[in-house]
């Protein structure tokens, strides 16, 4: 078993509001279950600071890593394994993928494969020979719980916490936050979609939502690509002052064993990284 270790930066002053909840939110998993279940306990750790203790996953919980299936799992039982009272799991561009290509093999399961679906194939079906498209959605299917594409497929897709937002990959500064987050589960959106979306959200300054209040909470950028400390991951990852969003993606699609994560409460923001302990890099002592 791997050994992990979590850093947690020092809390930070933040003026939106949480509704007196303690909220806990979870970037990108991309089958890194053992940083993930690291991660859960962490939280599970953490004193109760409020009555209504939250936690959200922001999607992308699948795909590129090496145990889709057993973070599946993981986050089925969030709940527990984190102590907490609620969990919302955000769909994902990648889990938009994943419904896409058991719909339809034959339009999307070739997209999906490519994009880090072929590693969930083979965590179900090791050595897999399949080669019909339809026979690849049809082992997905039975890997790939029910209760989870349920979620996925009707569940919510971003959600407003006071003046926080959770949404996979950001907003488009350019149209009504309200109408942009109504578009629906579409895994060929293109860029101009909430699960997807990059420019022109990362680099816009002007503020969020109906009153220009909110902060994005995101993921699906990567803000780190290599194991950091809490620190170095803050600094890459809080645009909270300047762009008003924080991004909670530190890299696992890229295959890095890391959990970026933050928890918000009574006016105030900390952010953890669980990553890997056994690297032997400087900048994870």
């Amino acid at each position: 078993m791997t050994n992990f270790e979590t850093k947690i930066a020092s809390w930070k002053h933040m003026p939106q509001s949480v509704d007196g909840e303690q909220l806990f939110a979870i970037g990108d998993i991309h089958g890194q279950a053992e940083a993930f279940n690291a991660t859960l306990s962490v939280l599970a750790g953490i004193p109760r600071a409020a009555t209504m203790r939250r936690l959200v996953l922001l999607g992308d919980v699948i795909d590129r890593g090496p145990a889709s299936l057993e973070a599946i799992r993981l986050a089925g039982d969030a709940k527990v394994l984190a102590l907490v009272d609620d969990v919302f799991i955000l769909p994902g561009n990648h889990e938009l993928m994943l419904i896409d290509a058991i719909d339809d093999p034959m339009m999307f399961m070739g997209d999906w494969l490519d994009n880090g679906g072929e590693e969930l194939i083979l965590e179900a079906v090791p050595n897999c020979t399949a080669r019909l498209l339809a026979d690849f959605a049809d082992i997905a299917r039975r890997a790939v719980p029910s209760s989870f594409l349920e979620q996925m497929r009707n569940g919510p897709t971003s959600l407003l916490v006071g003046d926080l937002l959770m949404v996979h990959a950001g907003l488009n500064p350019e149209r009504e936050a309200l109408d942009f987050l109504s578009e629906p589960r579409d895994a060929v959106a293109g860029s101009d979609h909430w699960a997807w979306i990059r420019e022109p959200f990362l680099r816009w300054q002007g503020g969020w939502g109906p009153e220009l209040n909110w902060a994005v909470v995101h993921g699906h950028t990567p803000a780190v690509s290599k194991l950091v400390t809490a620190e170095i991951f803050t600094a890459e990852a809080d645009k909270l002052t300047d762009h008003s969003r924080i991004c909670l993606d530190a890299g696992s699609a890229t295959g890095i064993p890391q959990i970026g994560w933050a928890e918000f409460h009574d006016g105030r923001y900390r952010l953890g990284i669980t990553s890997q302990s056994d690297n032997g890099g400087e900048e994870n002592q």
